[in-house]
């Protein structure tokens, strides 16, 4: 387990510390980054039609592909647990390889993909009410780093990340937001650059240039991802630090 700093942080020292340990880090998990990016860059050219505006046209593409699919979201969990382990070992002083941390991850595989789809599940269930969905799309986000650093079951996992944000929920929600935001923004920005450049050379369909911009805009995502992680993990120890706390007060003041 990590040892970092006992006192609880507040959201901009929280983001600081996820920042200076993605760019601490960044050198070292880029292959794994670059990996996760090439695969849902071929995942995009192998399967054209998952760009399709239209819903019948990407519900028959996704019906036709499962299998295709199923072997793209194993291999791309692989790659985003093994980051983690990378830049958990990383803030610990303890680092490890790539294949080492690839390796970690493959014993974890099965509990990851469980309670991802469950995860998906249980916020695309909330969010046909809008509101339950935003709350769970943040409670339960901490499950990948319960299952791979505290060995938790699938719907332990869930649960216990649910009970660490419940009373941090707003101070977890904008810690999570502002990352997000800046990988969207960074994204959208490099899509809207390729697409300027390329609606204005010749030889190119509007099918490709699409096409194009789907994989700029993946390609970013997958490569500022482990800023996003960084900051997950130092949200998880602070959600920790202040569960402990908290049941330190309950146990020794309110009982």
């Amino acid at each position: 387990m990590p040892e970092l700093p006992t006192q609880l942080q507040l959201v901009a020292k929280i983001l600081d510390d996820g920042i200076k340990l993605f760019i601490r880090s960044f050198p070292k998990v880029l292959p794994l980054a670059l990996a996760d990016a090439l695969l849902s860059a071929l995942l995009h050219l192998l399967i054209p039609e998952l760009n399709s505006p239209q819903p019948a046209v990407l519900i028959a593409a996704v019906m036709d592909s499962l299998i295709y699919l199923f072997l793209y979201v194993v291999l791309m969990l692989l790659l985003q647990a093994a980051i983690f382990y990378r830049l958990s070992a990383i803030l610990t002083q303890s680092d490890m390889g790539n294949v080492d941390a690839l390796l970690q991850a493959v014993k974890k595989w099965l509990p990851i993909l469980l309670a991802t789809w469950l995860y998906t599940f249980l916020c695309g269930v909330g969010l046909l009410v809008i509101i339950p969905g935003i709350i769970l799309a943040v409670s339960l986000r901490f499950f990948i780093p319960l299952i791979l650093f505290d060995n938790a079951t699938v719907l332990e996992s869930l649960q216990r990340s649910h009970q660490l944000v419940w009373g941090n929920w707003w101070h977890t929600a904008i810690v999570l937001t502002i990352p997000l935001l800046i990988i969207i923004s960074v994204g959208v920005m490099s899509s809207a650059i390729v697409e300027g450049i390329l609606t204005l050379s010749t030889g190119f369909a509007k099918e490709q240039i699409n096409l194009l911009i789907q994989i700029t805009y993946g390609t970013v995502d997958k490569l500022l991802s482990p800023l996003f992680y960084a900051i997950i993990l130092i949200q998880y120890y602070d959600l920790k630090r202040r569960n402990k706390q908290q049941g330190y007060v309950e146990k020794h003041f309110i009982a």
